[in-house]
Order: C-alpha cells, then structure tokens, then sequence
C-alpha cells in the first residue's frame, strides 16, 4: 500500500538509536520545558542550521561509491536522464554547477559545501564499456539464471496495527495486508523457479528484518517531531502518544526497509527485485471502516524526486546512484509488462498521479509512473514497485474474504481464481512474457555492479 502522510524525506540529524531507556527522562523534561517556553513547538528547532541532513534513520552517504561511474556517462546523456526520471522538476539544478569537464554536486543552493565531482565520458563516448550481462533465452525457462529478489511489503502478523495496515467490518476476518504480500509472494516464487530462476526474499515470514524496535527510537522520534512540527499534519495524539507514534513509524517504514535494503545490496545481490503491495483507499475511521467502488492499479519505477527531498544529502547521493546506475530501461519494460497484463486480464484501470507533485507520468505505460519511495530509492538495481488492487474495494474485498479457494468461484459476476494465484499470475505472466519476446538481452546494470 502506498505511503500517505508522511514525507519521504524529513530533516534529521539523530542520536544513536540504542539508549532511548536511558534518556527517556531527560526527553520528557525537555519537552515539557519546550512547550513552557514556546520554543520547540515554534519550529525553532526546524530552523537551525544543520551540518549534516539525512532522511529519518539514513546511513551517511558514501560517495566514494560513485567513483567507478567516473567517465563513464555524456553530459547530454546525464541531463536527458534527470529531465526525463529522476528530476521532472528541475530541483536539482539548484545544488549543481556544470562546466565541460563535468557536474559538481553541493549541499547548499550557496554552492559552498562540495559534496561530489563526476567527470563527464569522452567526446567520442565511453558509456556503455562496463561489463554487462548477455543471455538467450530458453523457450522452456525463460528466467534460467536469473537472480529475482522478492519483497512482500510491510510485515504483518502481530506488527500490523502499529504498521496501520489493517482493518475489519463486522465478524469478518481481518484483512491484514502484510499477510496477502506474503501469499501473493509465494505463489510467485513457484512460477518464478519453475521458469528457472533462482528466488531470494528479504523477508518471509511475519518478523522484522531490522533488530530495532519502536521502544529503541524514541529519541529520534522526539528530533523528528520537534522538527517543522508546525507544519505537519499530526494526529491528535497527546504528547506522549506523538511520540510513541513517530517511533513506530520511524520503526516500520525506515528501519525496516533501510535493514532490507541492506541485505540485498549486501547479501542477495538480485538481478532485479519485485516490490509486491495491495493498495487501497482511505478507508475512514480505524473504527467503522467503509468500502469503495473502485479499485486501481499502478506500477512504480524509481525517479521524479521533489524539491523537498533533495535538500538532504543522502536524497542527492541516491539520485546520481540510481542514475548512473542505469537501471530504468530494465524497470520500465518489466513495469510496461506487467501493466499490460494488468490490462488484458483484469481490467482495472492504472492510477492518475498527474498533478501530484510527486509522481511523473514514465511514457512507457499508463500503469508505470516515477516516484521516489524509499524501497525502490535505497534497493540498489532495477527495483519494479507493485501496488496491485485496492483491498477496500466492494469486489476486491469479497475476493480476498473468500480465501485461497481451490478452483474457480463468481466474485463480482465473473469466474475467479483466488485473489493470491490471479495477482500473483498477472506478475509473473508479465515478467515471463518479457522474458520470452527478447531475443538477446543486454542490461547495464548487473547483480555484480556497485
């Protein structure tokens, strides 16, 4: 399900998450003090100056991780990428500064504060000479020799309503989205491997990948709220129950997927990962619940970061990664795959984000648009985002009550299979009819790249 609410990127600079027992006391009397004197809920805290500025929780980027990209891509080309993907808006102008021997990157608009240095490629060009990945592909297994990572989203389980994730109408049984990821997930390995290729997962079961807790991010979550706290939307929570509510979301949705990312950049080293969501509507009060009659659909590759986001500098580091990297041509067409599937089986029609501010229409699909999430920033290689149909929806709804049947049954006047092995068919057909349609494959980017 998509993120509502909170920014992807919010200023931090943050205490190590490990003593919130500690200083807890501390806190309380700070924010007591705070609130007395007027001045940390004024937003003066917001407008100090800052040395370093990171997203919630991010690790200190390393740029000397962009060094083997050095010479290797045309000025034209870097621009035409950042026109196109990553930066619609043109909000990274601000922070650079271009010359014919290649961009400089900064911290500040000032452009006081070097960041980085890339050499622009040749005149006659030397993009293009990094070693990449050739296969033909096999009629009876496509994917042989494919590495497909798997990221069922959120968690789930006993996690689900910190995660906000879940909701319940009447006696009927809950609809926990974390819990239909991992259906949906399992019934996709098994395509997948029987197409040959090897499946990993950043997590399978309803635990959390990072070894932190909410408890542990009560510091950062006071940093957080203290920041710009006049301007955000917040819930009417006492303070207390503020606190309590930015350390669980600091928990689930930066922790959780940064421990994630580290483990397939890291460990699982995929081809390509899958992102697999059910989306969903607002569905009102936690309480009472409603259904809708509509449900969408939409695939996200990495790109159209705002404004907003790249004041920090890890934002700027990811961008130029994801962006010499190259990753996009392989997220479109995977993308514009299953989009059509999407299509042609179920007819739902894609989301419209036009206007948004935060998601740029890709030209390759109506069902494929850049945005800027946190999996897809921080998941090194092509990353295909999946938000499939909305769980809120009156049709959906019934589906997903009626189980993991056997057979076919009349869901909303048509003959079905169970919603897992239908979303879970639409992906995998996509992806294996991509497969199938190359005669030879080239990517640019490989699981052995930077």
């Amino acid at each position: 399900m998509e993120n509502w609410g909170l920014a992807q990127a919010t200023p931090a600079v943050l205490p190590a998450p490990h003593s919130a027992s500690l200083c807890m006391g501390m806190w309380r009397n700070w924010i007591f003090f705070c609130g007395i004197s007027g001045f940390a809920l004024s937003g003066g805290w917001a407008e100090e100056e800052k040395a370093f500025l990171y997203s919630p929780l991010a690790e200190a980027p390393e740029w000397r991780l962009l060094d083997s990209y050095q010479g290797m891509i045309q000025r034209e080309d870097f621009f035409a990428r950042c026109r196109s993907v990553f930066d619609p808006s043109g909000a990274l102008a601000k922070y650079l500064s271009v010359d014919d021997e290649g961009v400089r990157v900064f911290r500040d608009i000032a452009k006081t504060e070097l960041l980085y240095f890339l050499r622009w490629a040749g005149s006659k060009g030397q993009e293009g000479s990094r070693t990449v990945s050739f296969c033909l592909p096999d009629p009876e297994k496509p994917l042989r020799g494919q590495v497909i990572c798997l990221d069922p989203g959120h968690i789930g389980g006993d996690w689900a309503d910190i995660e906000e994730r879940t909701f319940r109408i009447g006696r009927d049984r809950p609809v926990v989205e974390g819990e239909l990821n991992l259906k949906t997930c399992k019934l996709l390995e098994k395509r997948f491997r029987d197409a040959g290729a090897k499946v990993v997962w950043t997590h399978d079961g309803f635990s959390p990948t990072t070894g932190l807790r909410p408890n542990d991010l009560y510091p950062e979550a006071i940093q957080y709220l203290l920041q710009d706290f006049g301007s955000r939307r917040l819930p009417r929570y006492s303070m207390n129950g503020l606190i309590r509510w930015n350390a669980e979301l600091l928990f689930y949705r930066s922790a959780e997927i940064q421990a994630r990312a580290r483990r397939v950049n890291e460990e699982l080293r995929p081809d390509f990962t899958i992102c697999l969501h059910y989306n969903a509507a607002p569905w009102g009060r936690p309480g009472r619940p409603s259904l809708t009659s509509v449900s969408r659909l939409v695939v996200f590759s990495h790109g159209a970061y705002t404004s907003s986001e790249l004041v920090y500098d890890d934002q700027k580091f990811h961008l130029l990664r994801k962006l010499l990297e190259n990753s996009t041509p392989e997220e479109l067409d995977l993308g514009a795959a299953i989009g059509e599937q999407f299509q042609k089986k179920w007819g739902f029609p894609p989301e419209n984000y036009g206007g948004s501010g935060y998601a740029s229409p890709s030209g390759m699909s109506p069902y494929v648009w850049h945005r800027n999430l946190i999996a897809n920033r921080l998941f090194r290689g092509p990353v295909i985002f999946v938000e499939g149909p909305y769980m809120n929806d009156r049709t959906t709804y019934a589906w997903i009550q009626a189980g993991e049947y056997e057979g076919t049954r009349n869901i909303g006047g048509r003959e079905r299979q169970n919603i897992f092995r239908e979303y879970a068919d639409r992906v995998a057909d996509g992806v294996l009819e991509r497969f199938r349609t190359l005669s030879s494959r080239s990517t640019a980017f490989t699981n052995y790249s930077p």
